[in-house]
């Protein structure tokens, strides 16, 4: 069968039964739609990522920007937040995140927010909403090389607004998976963004893929995280 002949969701060996598959990631349960969801329908890159957030969830207080199925707030729930929010452009991405909550049989509730992240994250400053663990991981807004600009500016942006939400002595998460910015160039405009909000900062940890995503071209390591400690 030529490429060009397949399409989107199309099973090309064998038979599926139902396109939503239940699976484990480090013992949390999740859901994902192999046919209609986004890509895999799961982000698998960032399974070390949010299980270093299930252990650092224990007591806090926790957003999760750009969350779309929930993966890192619902190990947040699983690791004991007491409160775990999440946000996102898309209502049916929240309704996966609370599905995937409750087949943690979660005691806490996930509350969720639908809305553009910049517009939202700038609402909640100004409301006085703080965070023990702000985690914003984004899609990719530099698909070609003439949109790295802007996305460097959209990560500088995030990581003001990002910065200002969290807790004296909380964390930051900061990620990027696109490909045409270098994780120098990501890690350079973050901290600049992080300048300008005024308050103090330190880098904890930088993270890249896992060990499933071998990296043996430059543009294959797309994928770069930030921890830092905010005061």
């Amino acid at each position: 069968m030529e490429a060009s002949s397949y399409a989107d969701g199309q099973v090309i060996n064998g038979d599926l039964e139902s396109e939503d598959l239940t699976f484990k990631e480090h013992g949390v349960v999740f859901r994902a739609n192999v046919i209609k969801g986004h890509k895999t329908g799961f982000f698998l890159d960032h399974r070390h990522n949010r299980v270093k957030v299930q252990e650092l969830a224990k007591g806090k207080t926790i957003l999760d920007v750009f969350s779309y199925a929930g993966g890192f707030a619902v190990h947040a729930l699983v690791g004991g937040a007491t409160a775990v929010t999440c946000l996102d452009q898309s209502a049916q991405a929240l309704e996966l995140a609370k599905e995937n909550a409750t087949l943690n049989n979660s005691t806490t509730q996930l509350k969720t927010i639908k809305g553009d992240a910049f517009t939202i994250l700038n609402d909640l400053t100004n409301r006085g909403k703080r965070y023990d663990l702000v985690i914003i991981d984004p899609p990719a807004f530099a698909k070609a090389a003439k949109e790295v600009p802007l996305a460097l500016n959209q990560y500088q942006r995030l990581a003001t607004l990002g910065i200002n939400l969290v807790t004296h002595g909380g964390i930051l998460l900061l990620a990027s998976c696109s490909s045409r910015v270098s994780a120098d160039d990501f890690f350079e405009n973050i901290e600049i963004g992080m300048r300008k909000s005024k308050r103090k900062f330190r880098l904890l940890e930088k993270t890249f893929h896992d060990v499933d995503h071998p990296v043996s071209f430059p543009e294959g390591a797309y994928l770069k995280s930030g921890y830092f400690l905010v005061g």
